[in-house]
């Protein structure tokens, strides 16, 4: 039920979106009054507005509505989001139980990493992220690995003119550096982040390939040194969570060619 934080233009539009939702076919502006209850001048600016954003179109004709290429877009990739978590939820359930540290799950969004599934481990030192967080593309492991396996002109446009903020003395600030590492990445599959996020954290990502070979996603392992001081660690996670990348993207229809 909507609360007192709640905001009434937004009620409204997803009130609209439930009418073409529940009828399945296009409507016009008096069905969309009827339905909704709303005043016809009220309604007829919020088609206009929900046209303008693509969210809605409308036929040159008979002018009436349908829902716009927006949000189809918008539905596609909440649709895509959904059965990357479902395929990937048991595969990293079993990698967290096995190697007893934290698991995470994440999309690219801008320039930073949005967090859709984060499998904890047991210890009660943990980086303080969240599903829904974001963390900067460069220096965390999943941001550097789903940028390596991105087409070079959109790594480009993501790197045009950043601002690379240092976390630690590790943080890799340097754009030439940065390059020259995404390139050592994409040849050996992985990437690794030394404690340029935080001090003591360590992590190993791994890239998640959709059907047509699009990096659509990235998971990694989290460990401290405080519970792993040795760097040799990196090797025995660094193939678990490629095996576990790579079956997530198998049961996503993606072949390597």
């Amino acid at each position: 039920m909507p609360g007192k934080n709640s905001i009434q233009s937004i009620e409204k539009c997803f009130k609209v979106v439930s009418c073409f939702y529940d009828a399945n076919r296009v409507l016009s502006l008096e069905e969309l009054v009827k339905q909704t209850g709303y005043k016809k001048t009220s309604c007829f600016r919020i088609l206009k507005t929900m046209l303008s954003l693509e969210l809605l179109e409308q036929d040159a004709k008979t002018k009436a509505y349908q829902f716009g290429p927006r949000l189809v877009l918008i539905g596609l990739a909440a649709l895509k989001n959904m059965s990357l978590h479902k395929i990937s939820l048991p595969i990293l359930q079993k990698l967290r139980d096995e190697t007893r540290e934290t698991v995470n799950l994440s999309i690219l969004n801008g320039k930073e990493i949005l967090y859709v599934e984060r499998l904890m481990s047991n210890y009660i030192v943990n980086l303080n992220v969240n599903v829904g967080d974001r963390l900067p593309v460069n220096c965390t492991s999943m941001g550097k690995i789903m940028l390596a396996f991105l087409p070079d002109n959109v790594t480009e446009k993501i790197l045009d003119e950043p601002h690379f903020e240092p976390k630690t003395k590790k943080t890799i600030t340097d754009i030439v550096a940065f390059k020259k590492e995404l390139s050592e990445i994409r040849i050996k599959g992985y990437a690794i982040n030394d404690e340029e996020l935080e001090k003591g954290l360590r992590a190993v990502a791994a890239p998640i390939f959709n059907h047509t070979g699009e990096a659509i996603a990235a998971t990694n392992i989290v460990w401290t040194t405080a519970r792993h001081p040795s760097r040799k660690v990196f090797e025995i996670f660094t193939p678990k969570i490629v095996a576990a990348a790579a079956q997530i993207s198998l049961l996503l229809g993606y072949v390597k060619r």
